[in-house]
Parts: structure tokens; sequence; C-alpha cells
């Protein structure tokens, strides 16, 4: 009986473990990083997110706690594992950025839930708001330097207010100092530069001068047409001023009616002379046949071709086509 203990036994090496420093690159270094199709499909995720949150954050249920703060998305970009969505947005460099970025992150588990119902993708990743760092800095850039240029009591005013039309007196005047400096108002003269010519000089081109040539050479021609004699000896390839009238569409629309009319009429008086000349000819067969004194044997050709070329002429076309194409004739309309 064999002894189960002398089994081989596998043999594995024991782990090293290396004192030295982890570094950066492995501490960063990713779990599952994409291949070529996986950074495909990240792409499309992206845009597709871009435009899906951008569009519930303004008309979506959430978007009663999030408009009217200036919200702006920058991008958005889904992480190499598909756990986690990072949206981007673009903070003011004030004080109301902090507020801004709690309402965000209360928002963030609604806003996957409408996501989900979408059906974007198996499962939607978790929505992270973070704040854009470039859009950051600059922003904490422009406050660095308006403090520097104004000092920090300085509120800075709203662009259309640092232009006005007109210039607003905060000092109470006399309604006399009114009219007097009223009076010096409409006695001041008042200079209208005149506007200058427009100029059709492009690339060195006068149009003006161009165009009138054309015209000037295009009226010389209509004038010599014009003052052509109709009975001169050159060759016009124009139309006879006294030309007959075309007929009216009416007149040609009831001409043509007339016309179809009686070719109908024709072709109805055809059909009936050749039923009756096959009835005549399947009477006329039938009637062979009764006779007792009948021999097939002696209506019997070897050769159609035997058969006399006018006779059989007469006998399919003489009875009728004269008298058809006589007919066609007079219903023809006469131009």
């Amino acid at each position: 009986m064999v002894n189960p203990q002398s089994k081989k036994q596998s043999w594995y090496p024991a782990p090293m473990f290396d004192d030295t420093l982890p570094t950066i690159k492995s501490l960063t270094k990713t779990k599952h990083e994409p291949g070529k199709r996986g950074i495909r499909r990240s792409s499309m995720l992206n845009k597709i997110f871009m435009k899906q949150i951008t569009d519930l954050m303004s008309t979506g249920t959430v978007a009663m706690n999030i408009v009217g703060r200036g919200i702006e998305i920058s991008k958005v970009k889904v992480t190499p594992d598909f756990q986690t969505v990072n949206v981007f947005w673009v903070c003011k460099g004030t004080a109301s950025d902090d507020e801004t970025e709690l309402v965000l992150q209360k928002v963030a588990g609604a806003l996957r839930h409408e996501l989900s119902t979408l059906r974007i993708m198996g499962e939607i990743p978790y929505i992270v708001f973070v704040k854009d760092k470039q859009e950051a800095q600059i922003a904490d850039l422009n406050n660095r330097l308006a403090v520097a240029d104004y000092g920090e009591d300085y509120v800075m005013t709203e662009e259309g207010h640092l232009l006005k039309s007109e210039f607003v007196l905060n000092t109470k005047l006399s309604p006399e100092v009114k009219a007097k400096i009223k009076q010096l108002e409409d006695e001041l003269p008042v200079d209208e530069e005149p506007l200058p010519e427009m100029s059709n000089n492009v690339f060195g081109l006068d149009h003006t001068k161009i165009m009138n040539r054309l015209l000037a050479a295009r009226k010389k021609t209509s004038d010599a047409w014009n003052n052509l004699d109709a009975n001169s000896d050159v060759i016009s390839y124009r139309a006879p001023v006294n030309a007959l009238p075309e007929p009216s569409i009416s007149t040609q629309t009831k001409e043509l009616a007339d016309f179809l009319l009686q070719r109908q009429i024709l072709n109805k008086k055809i059909a009936q002379r050749t039923k009756n000349t096959r009835d005549d000819w399947q009477l006329q067969v039938s009637s062979l046949h009764e006779d007792p004194d009948y021999n097939p044997d002696e209506y019997y050709y070897d050769d159609v071709d035997d058969l006399d070329e006018e006779e059989d002429e007469e006998y399919y076309h003489g009875g009728y086509e004269s008298d058809g194409l006589e007919e066609l004739e007079t219903a023809t309309p006469k131009e």
C-alpha cells in the first residue's frame, strides 16, 4: 500500500520583501490600463456624458438648485476603470465657489439617477465634480492682479456700467443756470465731417470703370439691333416683329380633342369591319363542311406561297384599308 505522505510536494518561492520606498509611478499606476478599444470607448463616453450632463443640469429636476449660479462645465472625463466620471467646472475665484461646490456635491446622486434612466451604460459610474485647475489658477491670478492694481477695497463694477451715453451731474443747479448751459450748447457750431466716397478699387481693379464699359458696349449692341432695317440685306437671326400669332392653348386643346375623337371613331370602324370579315369567313367554312360533295383534299396546298399574293392581299386588306386611310386623312386637322 502506497504511503500518502510520500507524495511529492510542490515548492513555491517565498515572496521577497524589498525595503526600498515606493515610487510615484508605482503609486499612480492604474490597475486597468485601457487598450485601443478602451481609449476609443472612453472618448465616446466623455462626449456623451458631456452632452447629457449639461442638458440635465439646465433642464432636469436638479436644475432648480443650479440655475442662476452661472456654473460652466469645461470638460468631462471617465476614469480608465470606468468607475468614476470627473466633471470639471469653472470656478470664478470668489467666495461663492465654496457654496457652489457644496451644491454640486448634493446633486451628484440625483444626476446619476437621471443618467441611469437614459441607458447610456449598463452601470453609470459615480459622478464627482472637480474644480478645473487651469481655470482656477487663471481666476486667482486675475484677482491678485486686481488687488495689486486697485487695492484690496476695490469692487469691480459690471462692464455695462462702465460706458454711459450721458454724463450724470449730481450737483443741483438752478433753472437759470440750466437754461444758460442749454443756450450755449445750441450756439456751438456742429462740424459734420463729410463721409468719404466709397471706393470700388479691389486688388487694383476699378470695378466702376469696368461696369461702365460693359454697359456701354451692351447699349451699343442693343441700339444697333433696334436701328436695323427689316428690308436690308443683312442676315438677322431674330424673329420678325410681324410674325403670325401662335394659337392659344384652348384652341390647341380643342383641335387635339377633335383629332382624338375622330381617331377613336376610325379605330372602331376598322375593328367592326375586321369582325364582319372574320364572321363571313367562318360562315363560308362552315357551309363548305356541311356540303356533302366537299372534299378537303381539293383545298390542300403544298405550299402557302403558291397562293396568289394579289388575292391574299385583297382578302385581308382590300376590304377596309383604302377606306380607313381616307377617313384618317379627313380626321387629321389641317395646320
